[in-house]
């Protein structure tokens, strides 16, 4: 199989011998979305073990205040200016393939025409950074103008939010870059692997050295030099793929736009916007509604709970999108690949409710550092670990095919969805902030929600609609050819998971993880050892379904009648 026209005329694509700049040899996403999800896995996992524990040095040398700053609210900005700025532009991009020659055109004109095509795909790639450029000073704007005094009266708090701003625009310069390796067959992810995962560990280590340089009075300061030390880490690895050459990101290449693809940019522009207000309407919220040290609890809750998030489901939700993106959308490879990722998604429902109600309480008590026990962070990561993961994990593999497959007219259909769930979100919400709490008459039971706890089973709420309308449409689009017998977890695996629950309770509630180390080494012992037990089942039940994607590529589906 050949590789695609690069957008950017990468140096070292042809450098097959070169230890140093060639990617080890892996199969093309199409065959093999297994292996492209677990390279991002590891990419995620590396660097997360690292940074989790630099983390916990953050987390004790710097004030609930400061974190809640700058992992809630700077983060939030960044955040958003990366999301409206690149996202729906990426995806197009992704899904936009070179034009494949035509049995009446001659080898010139094709070459003319994928030539043009490339040029334009080049051209559109350098879009996010002029619009990332308007959008910084849209919402660095608002967000000075809405912060309070206690907030903007913090050392160093211009300085520091202009650093987290840079550090934005600096990811969104290397998008070319960004969609080259990615367009290429099969795309660089040793690359990515080495910016990424740099990035995440030089930011941690530079923010920790920082702050023991500078000293807790300077927090957000050393936060903002970390930040614009790993996205400068970011920009030169991507930078070292094209020699250095700092104007392939800023040169277009061609002066008109690929029509189809501009409506496809625009259309899941649109769609990310309300999708990011939805995915971030829990920060957004908890920085409005919040004090400062309300903010630093719950941003010590969401870190922890979003690490699983960050390990699997961002690198999975990634490498199915590279696969539906460049797939047949009928083929029997598709749709196997689809019914076992939301099984997969279903197991894990079972091992957090299994696993993590019982166990919580004796992991909770090393998570947290001592400052941040009297703040909600308790409350609120048991709440995101047993009702937002799971949750997080089948909206997020069921919206990836949905952003894969759906044309623009089933972008506007989801948009319709997303607003519905905004509408579900903000009623929710105000249901469970505005009503008098109930006052249960047993508090162990039920006891009313916070307000950062209710912005979680908000955000629940929501996601619960979106999910409905992704099954909806890969129903539409898969036809009688999916069933829901086919994405239902084995019931081996539910009934295990059931005696699990039922085990570590019992063994948890004699309370002896309490008393001593060697009772709780003995219960998290004992939970280690069930959970490889739970993980082999499952490899056990669906190792036919692992077999046929490792061996199946698309060039060997036939296509679904």
């Amino acid at each position: 199989m050949t590789s695609r026209p690069s957008p950017i005329s990468l140096p070292h694509k042809d450098d097959t011998k070169s230890p140093h700049h060639q990617d080890a040899p892996s199969p093309s996403p199409q065959s093999n979305p297994l292996r492209t999800a677990r390279s991002l896995v590891l990419l995620q996992l590396l660097s997360r073990l690292l940074t989790f524990s630099l983390n916990q040095a953050l987390l004790r040398l710097s004030s609930p205040a400061v974190f809640g700053t700058a992992a809630i609210q700077f983060d939030l900005v960044c955040s958003s200016i990366l999301f409206l700025s690149r996202e729906g532009i990426r995806n197009a991009l992704l899904r936009t393939k070179t034009p494949s020659p035509s049995p009446s055109s001659t080898s010139s004109s094709t070459s003319s025409d994928q030539d043009i095509h490339e040029r334009q795909v080049r051209s559109l790639s350098t879009i996010p950074l002029h619009l990332g450029l308007i959008i910084s000073s849209v919402i660095g704007s608002i967000y000075i103008y809405s912060s309070d005094d206690i907030t903007t009266s913090q050392s160093h708090f211009y300085p520091s939010l202009g650093m987290y701003i840079l550090g934005s625009l600096m990811e969104l310069s290397i998008e070319p870059i960004y969609i080259s390796i990615h367009r290429l067959t099969p795309p660089k992810l040793g690359v990515r692997m080495r910016a990424e995962g740099g990035m995440a560990i030089i930011r941690s280590i530079v923010t920790v050295g920082s702050l023991l340089g500078l000293g807790e009075g300077n927090a957000l300061l050393a936060f903002a030099i970390g930040q614009v030390a790993g996205a400068g880490w970011l920009f030169l690895v991507y930078l070292r793929e094209v020699r250095w050459d700092v104007r392939s990101l800023f040169w277009k290449g061609e002066n008109r736009f690929n029509q189809q693809t501009v409506s496809l940019a625009l259309a899941n522009t649109g769609q990310s916007f309300i999708k990011h207000l939805l995915t971030e309407a829990d920060r957004i919220a908890v920085a409005r509604i919040c004090p400062l040290d309300g903010q630093g609890g719950y941003a010590v809750a969401m870190n922890y709970g979003s690490l699983i998030a960050r390990i699997i489901f961002q690198p999975l939700e990634e490498s199915l999108l590279l696969h539906y993106s460049s797939s047949p959308l009928s083929s029997n490879h598709t749709i196997s690949l689809y019914t076992l990722t939301i099984r997969l998604s279903l197991y894990l429902t079972t091992i957090i409710l299994s696993f993590v109600q019982p166990l919580y309480p004796s992991l909770a008590m090393i998570l947290l550092p001592r400052q941040y026990q009297k703040t909600n962070a308790l409350s609120i990561l048991r709440l995101y670990l047993i009702n937002y993961i799971p949750l997080m994990s089948l909206n997020g593999i069921t919206e990836t095919f949905v952003t894969s497959s759906a044309d623009p007219r089933g972008i506007k259909r989801q948009s319709k969805w997303m607003v519905g769930s905004s509408v579900v979100f903000a009623l929710t919400l105000l249901g469970l902030t505005r009503i008098p709490e109930y006052k249960s008459p047993s508090p162990a039971l039920f006891d009313w929600p916070t307000k950062e706890e209710a912005l979680i089973l908000s955000s629940c709420s929501a996601m619960i609609v979106r999910i409905i309308f992704s099954l909806s449409h890969a129903k539409s689009t898969f036809g009688n050819n999916l069933r829901w017998r086919d994405v239902s977890p084995d019931y081996r695996v539910v009934g295990w998971n059931i005696l699990v629950w039922i085990g570590l309770s019992l063994l948890a509630s004699t309370e002896r993880w309490r008393v001593s180390w060697m009772g709780w080494g003995e219960l998290i012992g004992f939970g280690g050892g069930l959970g490889l037990v739970t993980l082999g089942l499952i490899f056990w039940v669906e190792k036919d379904r692992f077999k046929d994607l490792r061996g199946t590529g698309i060039s060997k589906d036939k296509k679904v009648d």
